[in-house]
Order: C-alpha cells, then structure tokens, then sequence
C-alpha cells in the first residue's frame, strides 16, 4: 500500500506538469514558441512553491495520528489528495481560460470582419499594427511619399500603440482575409510585389 501511493503520487506530478506544460499549447490564440516558454518562466517558480507547500504540510498533517499508519503512508495519502486538487484546479483554470479566449477571439473576429466589409465599401482598407512610439526613419515629406504609393493600392497602415494584445493580432487575420479579394480585384495579382517595389525605388533614392 505504501508503495502504490508513491507510484500514485509520482504518476500525478507527472500528469500535472504535462497539463501544466501543454494546457496553454491548446489555447484558440496562436502563440511563437519563444514567447510562450518566457510567460512561463514565472509560473514555474509558482508551480515549485505549491509543490513544496504541499510537501510542507503533508509532513506537518502527518505527524496526526491516523488509524495506526506509518509516517509514509500518512504523508504519501495526505501529498496525492493535495496532488489531486491541484491536477482539478489546473484542468478547471485551463478549460475556463480557453473558453473565455475563445469566445473573446470569435467576437473580436466578427467585430473586424463586418469593419473589413465597412472599409472595403469606403476603399479604405487599414492594417492595424502594435508597434509603439516608432522614431521616423525617413523624411516627412518622404514618409507622404510612400503612404501615397500605399493609398494608390487602397491600403494604409496605422499604429495602435505598445500593447501588444495578441487576440487583437490574431483576428486581425480575419480582417486580411476578408480584405484580400477586394485588393487583389482592385491592384490585380502580385500587387504587394509591385507595391513593395515602388516603396523599395524611393528608399534607393533617399540613401
């Protein structure tokens, strides 16, 4: 019996640090590998102190006297319940937090789909883009040039600021998906490439 919740116990942590690893891999939200491992770093350290908590106290609750068991066997029982509710706690918190991104991406996509067919009908399509307080690298009236070269195709780009909100950037997707047939019928095929080229003549020109 003593054995068997040893083996218990190891099973669960291994359980829990797979959930705790992966739960976020199954998010609606499109994550770079990078970034997501860095958000982690914290909630490792979290995850540590929880796990030697739980050690803590098994050892203190331990010391009880229960039903004439060893010191081990009570540890071992008292550390899997603790185990137990916390795989309950994580499968709970990792279910409601891809729920409610999903249903805050699927809303924020709709918002931006029916702004795309707005934008379209006006010819004034607008990518959206995090990028903060940019310094200008090139002049004012250089700068009018190529957003003239942009405006030629239908498009303009415009900065929302620092904050990088990323179910904004992955439904932003949705907004280049529904624009995309109206660009390509209005510039014609390859009309990123020809306009990247004219963009790319009067940089030559400024160096």
């Amino acid at each position: 019996m003593k054995k068997k919740f040893i083996y218990l116990n190891a099973i669960l942590i291994l359980v829990i640090l797979l959930v705790f690893i992966f739960g976020d891999y199954f998010s609606p939200i499109e994550m770079k590998f990078q970034y997501w491992w860095s958000t982690k770093y914290l909630e490792w350290k979290m995850l540590s102190i929880i796990f030697l908590s739980f050690a803590f106290f098994s050892a203190v609750i331990s010391l009880i006297d229960i039903k004439n068991l060893k010191y081990i066997s009570k540890f071992s029982r008292v550390f899997f319940s603790l185990n137990c509710l916390l795989l309950l706690f994580l499968i709970y918190n990792f279910t409601e937090l891809y729920l409610t991104t999903k249903s805050e991406l699927t809303k924020r996509e709709n918002e931006l789909i029916k702004e795309a067919k707005r934008d379209v009908k006006d010819d004034n399509v607008t990518y959206k883009f995090a990028g903060g307080l940019q310094l200008p690298m090139h002049t004012q009236k250089n700068e009018n040039r190529i957003d003239s070269i942009r405006k030629k195709y239908g498009i303009k780009y415009k900065n929302t600021g620092c904050i990088v909100d990323l179910i904004e950037i992955q439904a932003q997707e949705k907004y280049s998906e529904t624009v995309k047939p109206y660009l390509e019928k209005r510039n014609g095929k390859n009309w990123e490439y020809k306009m990247q080229k004219e963009i790319e003549l009067i940089k030559r020109d400024i160096r």
